[in-house]
Formats: C-alpha cells, sequence, structure tokens
C-alpha cells in the first residue's frame, strides 16, 4: 500500500495514526505537494487532495473517513468504529463534527496566507466561532468520548493537534480544561508522537 500525504496535512495524519493503532505494517509514504505536484495526485484523486490511498491492483481510496474505515476493517485489535446500532451512528456524529472543526481551522489557515487585502474578518470570524462551538460540544460530550480508542477521538486529537500547529497565537483550549487534559495525554500515544507535522 501507499499512501499519499504531506507531513503537515492534519488530515493524512488521522490516516497514519489510525494505521500505526490498527498494527498496520508495510504502508509506503508518498510526501506530496497538491498545489506543487498536481501530475502526482490527480489522476489518483480526481479532486487534487491528500491523503490518497493505493491498494490491491492500483485502486484507491479517499478522503480521510473513509481511508481510516478502511484501516479499521484491514487492522488489528479492537474496532474504532461500532459496525452499527446508535453506537456507530453516534461515533460517525462525533467524527463529522471533528472534521468540520479541522475544515474551519484549515480555512482560516488558507485565508491568512493571501495578501493581506483579501483576508476576510468576516469569514475567520465565522470559523473562529465553529471552532469554539465544536470544542465546547466535544467538552460538553467528553464522557461520551473518552474510554476505548476510537475514530472520534483520532479526529478530535489531530484536530486540537493542527490548531496548536496552524493557529497556536489563540489558545483555543482555554475555556475548555477537561478537554485540554485530555488532549495532552492522548498527544502523549506513541502513535501521535510519530506523527506530528513537521
Amino acid at each position: 500500500m501507499k499512501l499519499l500525504i504531506s507531513h503537515a496535512s492534519p488530515y493524512a495524519r488521522k490516516c497514519r495514526v489510525t494505521a500505526l493503532e490498527k498494527g498496520i505494517q508495510g504502508i509506503e509514504e508518498l510526501h506530496v505537494s497538491p498545489l506543487d505536484e498536481p501530475e502526482k495526485l490527480n489522476h489518483l484523486n480526481p479532486l487534487g487532495k491528500i491523503p490518497c490511498l493505493i491498494y490491491g491492483e492500483n485502486k484507491t481510496l479517499f478522503d480521510s473517513p473513509v481511508i481510516c474505515a478502511y484501516f479499521d476493517e484491514i487492522g488489528e485489535g479492537p474496532r474504532l468504529m461500532p459496525k452499527d446500532g446508535n453506537a456507530h451512528w453516534a461515533m460517525r456524529r462525533h467524527e463529522a463534527l471533528f472534521d468540520g472543526l479541522l475544515d474551519s481551522a484549515l480555512n482560516i489557515v488558507i485565508d491568512l496566507r493571501k495578501p493581506e487585502e483579501q483576508h476576510s474578518e468576516q469569514w475567520q470570524q465565522r470559523w473562529g466561532c465553529a471552532i469554539d462551538r465544536a470544542l465546547s460540544q466535544a467538552q460538553n460530550e467528553l464522557d461520551k468520548i473518552e474510554g476505548d480508542l476510537s475514530t472520534a477521538q483520532i479526529a478530535l486529537a489531530c484536530a486540537i493537534g493542527y490548531l496548536h500547529f496552524r493557529l497556536g497565537k489563540h489558545d483555543w483550549l482555554a475555556p475548555y480544561p477537561y478537554l485540554n487534559e485530555w488532549y495532552e495525554a492522548f498527544a502523549q500515544r506513541p502513535s501521535m508522537q510519530a506523527t506530528q507535522p513537521k
């Protein structure tokens, strides 16, 4: 298997953490810049996005929720996503919430990379409010998120890690001490340490 990534991509990090936690060996990581090297990616993922997994006879999977679900299916140990029932949909809901948090953070980062006169304070505020609401919900539902390792936990930890990495001038977790305590502990997992962005 080959996994197209960049070290800084939080979406790729979700996949890398999941693969490590599921004990999947032999994944070749190929570093690709979607903007600078589209010829390496666009024929595999028409959306031109990473992560992208190549497996089997040149089959591909994208994006991170699908790749993580595949790793959960083929890897070892307990499932990270319940197979069905209320627990499955509750986990899907949390995963969507934390992926949406990550999307909002990425939108802010992209906006800040534009020339200053093109920045949108209105959209940055909107995305920032979405991040705060998602973090608040995560703290309020921490009792449902804690426990056995799960897809939701990995998505949440990678999203918070990205906030620290790209938007660390703002202390996003200051209003959420219990969530911060959870993240500090989760971030010590070997899979998180091995995939820290560069």
